[in-house]
Formats: structure tokens, sequence, C-alpha cells
């Protein structure tokens, strides 16, 4: 294969951002299909200049010619649609979050080891944003010492009419569990730092505070609130006993840095513009998936681990319910 065709269903804020991820790296990767099932989404479609436009996705599932899916759809479809696509023999990147239920991270877990050979793909697009990679690849080689303490705030109390299609999101109840989609704080936490052995948590109609035990020792916690006046924040501290990571947003920029003393002499790390506005993540992404199918290099977000921050969140949903802690899992 020199080059995958890929099929993106749903052209959305997300599908965009996709579409245009793969017509960056369009020497490796062509998108050959889209499935739009409104009439809208038809004609966004072919403005995109694609020649192949399915109604159905079942459909567009059939074509020999597609070597992959990108799914682009609202949240409860993506566990159905992921396991459609490994059982038709396709590789596929499902957005964020991989499914809703434990019971749905478990079908996903056997299709995972009943299809070995089909690449499969969650989209936590934080895992290519250069800062946060730069910050991670720092901590992996010991640049803060063992860690002791991470925590992650997700906060935006977005335009009405910024996000329009954030109501087929949510169209599920369980699209808005208590951490809403601060799942990407959670996933980032666990790129950062491993795996989540025990979570608690608690909440109010404004703010909803997540605490998590890593299975090295570290502690954790991410905050979210969709009633914080400011502009958007997904923000970033690592604390290790030889070093502190912190990312912040600046007007549009997200920084970085790299604290070795108490004194203000921090590494600065590498930045990243305002998320979703002209930043390069999505060309990244796109290249990841596409390498891993063309080359069999690593994934930047594996399905399973899409399913395992599924899992944490789960967790995080019922210690807040139940008031109590709870074991990741089960």
């Amino acid at each position: 294969m020199e080059k995958v065709n890929v099929c993106i269903v749903g052209t959305g804020w997300t599908g965009t951002n996709h579409f245009n991820g793969y017509q960056a790296i369009s020497e490796k990767a062509m998108v050959a299909a889209v499935v739009a099932h409104s009439d809208a989404s038809k004609a966004k479609a072919e403005t995109w200049g694609v020649s192949k436009i399915y109604r159905s996705f079942d459909e567009a599932l059939r074509d020999d010619e597609i070597d992959a899916f990108n799914l682009c759809t609202p949240h409860y479809l993506h566990a159905e649609q992921l396991l459609a696509c490994l059982g038709a023999g396709k590789h596929v990147l499902g957005e964020t979050p991989a499914c809703l239920t434990i019971e749905e991270c478990r079908a996903l877990r056997v299709a995972m080891f009943e299809y070995p050979n089909q690449k499969a793909a969650t989209g936590h697009i934080c895992r290519s944003w250069p800062t946060f990679a730069h910050a991670r690849e720092i901590v992996s080689g010991g640049g803060v010492g063992d860690l002791f303490y991470l925590s992650s705030n997700y906060a935006h109390k977005a335009d009405p009419d910024e996000y329009p299609s954030r109501l087929t999101w949510g169209r599920s109840p369980r699209a808005q569990m208590r951490l809403g989609i601060a799942y990407h704080s959670v996933d980032l936490l666990r790129w950062v730092a491993g795996d989540i052995e025990e979570v608690s948590g608690d909440y109010t109609d404004h703010a909803r505070l997540a605490i998590l035990k890593f299975r090295n020792g570290a502690m954790g916690k991410v905050f979210t609130s969709a009633s914080v006046v400011r502009p958007y924040i997904m923000s970033l501290s690592v604390y290790g006993h030889g070093g502190t990571i912190v990312c912040w947003w600046e007007e549009e920029v997200l920084h970085g840095y790299l604290h070795k003393s108490a004194e203000w002499d921090p590494e600065r790390l590498t930045t990243t513009p305002l998320h979703g506005r002209g930043s390069p993540e999505w060309a990244y992404e796109m290249e990841n998936f596409v390498d891993s199918i063309l080359e069999d290099t690593p994934l930047a977000c594996p399905l399973s681990e899409g399913i395992a921050t599924v899992e944490t969140c789960l967790a995080v949903e019922a210690a807040m319910t139940h008031n109590t802690k709870v074991k990741v899992g089960t």
C-alpha cells in the first residue's frame, strides 16, 4: 500500500479538522470517501472535492477501496461503529470518547483481540499537542525525577454558537457525565504518569473535582467547569522530586515551563497555537494513524488506551455518585 484511502464519517467541526489534517499529508493519505447523512453534510463534503459521498455508513463499509475509517460522529455511536469497522476488516480512528459504558469497553477489548492485524486508534488529540508531547518526553526521560502529583484543569464557558453540534454529541445522557469532556484531562494525566488505580471525587452545579491515585504512587487532580468566566483553558502541571512542569495558556498560545529550582530560570517548552485555530495537532494525529498503517509504527493513542480512559472516567462518575473511593475497572 503506497497511500491510505480514508473515509471520514461526519462533517462537523471535528470532521473538518480531520479532513484538513489528511490534506496536510496528501502524499501518504487521501480522503477517498465521506459518509454524510444530511443534505447540509453532503453539501459540505462536496466542497471538499471528495470523489465518493455515501449517505449510509453501512454502504461505505462495503467499499473495498476504503482502507481506513475516521469516525467523527456523536458519542453514542462510537462503540457500535468501531466494532463495525473492525468486523469489516478496516483500520479505524474513532473520536473520543471511545465508548460510554463498561459493557462497551468490554466488547471493544474483545474485538481488539479478535482483529489484531487492524489498527484501531482513539483521537485523544492532546497527545498530539507539541507542548504536552514535550512535557511527556521530559518526564519519560527522568527530567523531573519521581512523580508525586499531577493536575489538569478543563474550564470553558463557551459561546453557545461556538460548537453548534455539541447537542448532537450529547444526545445520550451518558455523554453528559459529571466530568463531561474533561476526559481529555484524565487521558492527558494517564499519558504522562501511567494507569490510575483508584479515584474519588465531588461536585457542585458549577465545579467538578476528580482525585486520582496512580499506580506509581503519585496523586492527581482534574478540575472541570463550564461556569468559569475566562477564555478556554486546558492546563497541565507535573510535580516531581527533581523538577516541575507547568503548561498554561497565555492569550492564544499554550506555553510550557520546566522549573529545576526555586529561582525564576525555567526551560521553555515547545509552544502550541490555540486548539483548532490553525494549530498543527490534527495533521500530527492523522500522520501518526496513517504511518501506523503504512509502516506498522506505534499509535499515539491506541484504542486500548481510549478504553482505559473511559474506564477511569466511569469510575470517577461512580465515586461522585456514591461519595466513595472506587477502584478503576470494577
